[in-house]
């Protein structure tokens, strides 16, 4: 499954309006805004310079080294009463932080009409709720898998990546055979919200399941698509087929390691991580890796989370139609992959949230952190498929009483 992931930036107390025809300044003058983000290389030493460039105040920057030590330090400066202007909001903690008061509407502010008529579909799943927008989009992904063209060429398989999971299975056994890689696959396994679960979320959706149908029935049980890819998937492990070493890894460890050049396939991860697969500076198999969209019809998940500047600096897709269909960001990708694979991927992804509607329910982070847990087992041959998901419908009661 292809995921576009919007991801709101939530904005508790003040938003500045910036761009034309709504870049007027609004009544107050602040010295200074907080910020509470995680780190993302140095996008946000960019967004300080032009913000306080815009409107001559200063950005207080506070970047936490990972998204679960942000919500942590947020959550803890809301609970002290600390000043929080501006924030990053994972689409699993928007129902929690509207609940608990640290988000508030931004409905009506300057600028705001304008911004939520240019939202893609997945920016507008994100940030709307209950028929008010909660924040602006970060950026938007989609889940993709990536190979490595030469090793892939040595296993016979040049410029023929799969298109089947029996195929996977079939170019991977013979890699292994050949010699080209001790372990063909490394997948995105490190526990975390879209890592590890997302992995399988997205193979279950691929192949035609749900993770929770729409009225947040869990979908995990005896014979169903979820269960059935779980067993799929643990048997890559099983035939050492897969790299062990996945299940420590999430996407920028995983990207350092196939970098190495001992790895044919890396999957699932977000798209614009082929820019790190083909950075000249430094990766050493720049120019090798290929975008590949999901087996079959090609169904991913995707979800939305800034503009223009970091689509083109990093690669990270917009919440905004203007910006996906300019020819900018076209130019800009064209350096790191095939732009129409891309973008095509994009075409057939699904929103997170159709896919696992109780993302959006206050409990599923607890949820996801049990899962998490429930799946490494697995993975790890230490559980079989059916004790891992019927652990995971049972661990919803518990989430659920908090």
């Amino acid at each position: 499954m292809a995921a576009a992931a919007a991801g709101a930036a939530l904005s508790p107390r003040i938003l500045g309006a910036q761009g034309a025809p709504w870049a007027q300044r609004p009544p107050g003058n602040p010295q200074k805004l907080t910020f509470v983000v995680w780190q993302y290389g140095k996008i946000y030493e960019q967004i300080a310079k032009q913000f306080e460039d815009d409107w001559g105040i200063k950005l207080n920057q506070i970047i936490e080294p990972n998204v679960e030590p942000q919500v942590a330090k947020l959550t803890t400066m809301f609970g002290a009463g600390d000043e929080v202007d501006v924030s990053l909001s994972p689409i699993q903690y928007l129902a929690s932080y509207i609940q608990q008061g640290i988000a508030v509407p931004i409905d009506g502010l300057p600028g705001v009409d304008q911004y939520v008529k240019d939202f893609t579909p997945f920016a507008r799943a994100a940030a709307q709720r209950d028929g008010k927008t909660w924040g602006l989009p970060y950026f938007s992904t989609a889940w993709i898998f990536i190979y490595n063209d030469e090793l892939l060429g040595k296993a016979g398989f040049k410029g023929k990546p799969f298109k089947s999971y029996p195929e996977l299975v079939e170019q991977a056994r013979k890699a292994k055979r050949d010699g080209v890689a001790k372990y063909p696959i490394l997948w995105i396994a490190g526990a975390g919200f879209e890592q590890l679960p997302g992995t399988w979320f997205n193979l279950t959706w691929n192949r035609g399941g749900v993770i929770f149908d729409k009225q947040l029935a869990p979908q995990l049980g005896p014979g169903s698509v979820a269960r059935e890819t779980l067993k799929w998937w643990q048997s890559t492990f099983k035939e050492e087929l897969a790299d062990p070493n996945s299940l420590n890894l999430r996407f920028i460890p995983a990207c350092k390691a196939f970098n190495a050049g001992q790895h044919v396939f890396l999957g699932t991860l977000h798209h614009y991580y082929i820019s790190l697969i083909n950075d000249q500076a430094q990766s050493p198999i720049a120019g090798k890796g290929r975008v590949l969209g999901l087996p079959g019809d090609g169904k991913t998940i995707g979800y939305t989370m800034q503009a223009q500047r970091l689509a083109q600096d990093a690669m990270l897709a917009s919440g905004y139609q203007s910006v996906m269909e300019s020819d900018l960001l076209r130019k800009a990708w064209a350096k790191w992959a095939d732009v129409p694979t891309v973008l095509d991927v994009f075409k057939k992804a699904t929103n997170f949230a159709d896919v696992v509607p109780a993302v959006s329910q206050p409990w599923y982070p607890r949820w996801s952190d049990a899962i998490n847990v429930e799946l490494t087992a697995c993975l790890q041959g230490k559980s079989s498929a059916d004790q891992a998901c019927d652990n995971m419908i049972a661990a919803l009661a518990t989430a659920k009483r908090g």
